[in-house]
């Protein structure tokens, strides 16, 4: 028997029934709010409806009933109770009572964590319950699958176990409610939010690293708070729930631990463990020099001397607000602050400035061609990276539920093989890194045929080399001209995979002409001219800056993928408009003088007067020039053809003429003339 009690003891207090029916009675509020909550935001929300007398509709996700609702609780009541239910640790009076129990720490700590799960865990279970039982009732507004209610309760389940578990390890590291509160809703956030923040800081002075790539293409990932947000959109991965399960243990385990060790005198302490004490002035101290840096380096651009001193100012601030936090007053100043201050700033300042040196080898790294097993190109990689195929398009198919929309085509093979290609991309990347062509102001970088580009090489070992640069218009022809004639160029740069997919309309359009072509046989002909249109293109094609005469929409089908794809036909595509003419669609799309009421022209010599914020506004240029009463109204139709035929993209050059086009229906454009293409009618009319 003596070997037994133990045991017996063990067993019968590690879920102490007074303690979790004190809790249950004090803290109920909480679960009742979280069941109210949750079925406010998901089964009654199924028989909600703008439109009562509509079909039901099908969702792939529970998540999609109540909009954001359903966050709001999910995210506030599991913290809540772990606040509420560990606020005698932030007491002293609290603390010495609940710790004078005849109980140990670890069963006192299991028989909270078992409160607050139940309090938890039964409103998600009863949600998930009565939802399954509402499934087939009269007046349910969507359609939905066993499945789906299964999916839900899960996820609600782990994310609930984990945003407790986390919030209870925080409040046994803190001595202050408001203070745990706070940090474990910036501690959900920092992840994602530090990522940036290094994002910003190595594309700031890295030369050629894609800030939008870097660390991580989703910073969706790295913080649950933001993924609950848009849980909609982006649901969870199977590994990502598996994450959050082990990191509840995680967590879980180190309570325990924490909590034995744990000094009742520590209640009011802003940290209660010393040794947190340089992690969090550290912490604090990073995440202020980079938010100061990253600032002044982005309205302040190509000035050392400024960035210097915001990081040391960003670590200053940081420093004292650690120190007001851990001390719990303004009066901090001692003898060792000075030298204690100086060892973090200059760690800090070496972690920052080590990864943006010359040490690493970074800026010039470029891979042998014997390496390369694929080689990418261009200035959509982002759009294949990230959020293929959404990005620059939009949906056809809105009133359709994402239930009844296929799924769209698989992402197509974007890296090319061919070795002639790859070496021609790698003189282009060896002749930017050895000139490096930087533009200090940003918005210069769109003028003169400037173009970003990416380039992405697929290397033997599975690996991955990403750089991105902008490239001006001058400079570079020989480099450029070998990559962008190039077939796996065009391919990937106008998407001409697109072109493959099924097409139940093509839209062409200019200002308030349009024309839509149904014919299959039509389309066909239509997508293969394109097709050979674009891949005919010369350098000097892509790089000209004369206007396209319409846009292009390729409509897919309804149902189908619910994506439209934009293209322009070029003043360069002649078979493509001889084929138009030949079909009657040329003339009831194209803009013709008898479409334009008048024509304002201008001498532009204001580029070099204007700032640079204003210097792409065009309709400041035309102001000065009216001003001046050096503008000209054109109405004459044969004057206004010249322009039309002529007309090019403005790119606020001196010596250019401005137009400003005013079209029947009140649409307006502006285009650009240089000196050759004005005609000596046009240049009659200038004051």
């Amino acid at each position: 028997m003596k070997w037994g009690m133990p045991v017996m003891t063990r067993s019968r207090y590690f879920f102490n029934r007074s303690v979790i029916r004190q809790n249950v009675r004090q803290h109920g509020w909480i679960g009742i709010i979280y069941t109210l909550g949750l079925l406010f935001s998901l089964p009654l929300q199924l028989f909600m409806s703008n439109y009562p007398d509509a079909e039901p509709q099908k969702i792939d996700s529970l998540f999609r009933v109540g909009g954001n609702m359903q966050m709001l609780f999910i995210l506030s009541l599991p913290v809540a109770a772990g606040l509420f239910l560990f606020r005698y640790l932030q007491s002293k009076m609290a603390s010495d009572l609940w710790h004078s129990l005849p109980l140990r720490r670890e069963h006192l700590l299991a028989a909270h964590l078992a409160s607050g799960l139940g309090l938890l865990m039964l409103p998600v279970w009863v949600t998930a319950a009565v939802t399954a039982l509402v499934t087939p009732l009269q007046g349910n507004m969507y359609i939905y699958q066993g499945a789906d209610i299964w999916n839900w309760c899960l996820i609600v389940s782990i994310v609930t176990l984990f945003l407790f578990i986390f919030s209870v390890f925080v409040g046994i590291c803190t001595g202050q409610t408001v203070l745990q509160g706070i940090i474990i809703y910036i501690l959900l956030i920092l992840p994602a939010a530090l990522i940036q923040f290094i994002n910003h800081h190595l594309s700031n002075y890295l030369y050629g690293y894609p800030e939008w790539f870097g660390l991580s293409s989703d910073s969706l990932i790295w913080s649950p708070f933001m993924h609950l947000i848009v849980l909609e959109q982006e649901p969870f991965s199977t590994g990502e729930l598996w994450v959050y399960g082990g990191l509840s243990i995680l967590f879980t385990v180190f309570s325990f631990v924490l909590y034995r060790k744990r000094s009742v005198e520590k209640a009011g302490q802003a940290i209660a463990f010393t040794y947190f004490n340089p992690l969090f002035k550290a912490g604090v101290m990073l995440c202020a020099m980079l938010l100061s840096g990253t600032y002044f380096a982005a309205i302040k651009p190509n000035q050392p001397g400024l960035v210097i001193c915001s990081h040391i100012a960003g670590a200053l601030l940081g420093y004292i607000a650690a120190e007001m936090v851990i001390r719990k007053t303004w009066q901090i100043m001692t003898r060792k602050v000075p030298l204690e201050f100086a060892v973090y700033g200059i760690l800090l300042g070496l972690l920052l400035y080590i990864p943006v040196s010359g040490f690493t080898g970074y800026e010039n790294r470029v891979p042998p061609g014997e390496r390369i097993a694929g080689v990418y190109a261009g200035s959509n990689y982002e759009v294949y990276a990230n959020s293929y195929p959404q990005v620059n398009s939009f949906s056809s198919n809105a009133d359709l539920s994402s239930a009844e929309q296929a799924a769209p085509p698989a992402q197509p093979d974007i890296y090319t093989a061919d070795k002639q290609y790859a070496e021609a991309v790698r003189r282009l990347h060896q002749a930017l890194i050895t000139v490096r062509p930087e533009s200090s102001d940003p918005a210069l970088r769109y003028a003169d045929g400037a173009r970003r580009f990416t380039f992405a090489y697929q290397l033997d070992n599975g690996r991955k080399l990403v750089r991105e640069y902008w490239i001006p218009g001058e400079g570079f022809e020989p480099e450029m001209k070998a990559v962008m004639e190039s077939r796996g160029f065009k391919q990937n740069e106008f998407m001409l995979y697109r072109l493959d997919e099924e097409t139940e309309s093509i839209w062409l359009s200019s200002f308030n002409k349009n024309v839509s072509i149904y014919d299959p046989q039509e389309i066909k002909e239509f997508s293969d001219l394109l097709r050979q249109e674009i891949l005919n293109m010369g350098y000097e094609d892509q790089m000209g800056d004369q206007k396209s005469i319409a846009a292009i929409q390729m409509n897919s089908k309804p149902g189908k993928y619910g994506f439209n794809y934009a293209y322009n036909w070029k003043p360069s595509f002649h078979e493509l408009e001889r084929w138009l003419v030949q079909k009657g669609y040329a003339d009831r799309v194209r803009p013709a003088a008898q479409d334009v009421i008048s024509a304002e022209l201008i001498q532009d010599d204001y580029a070099g007067k204007l700032p640079a914020s204003s210097r792409f506004n065009v309709e400041q240029h035309m102001q000065l020039a009216r001003n001046e009463n050096r503008a000209a109204i054109v109405k004459d139709a044969e004057l206004i053809s010249a322009i039309l035929s002529r007309q090019r993209s403005f790119t606020a050059r001196n010596g250019d003429y401005l137009v400003k086009l005013t079209y029947k229906g009140g649409a307006t454009d502006y285009a650009a003339l240089h000196e050759e293409d004005i005609t000596p009618g046009l240049k009659a009319l200038l004051p």
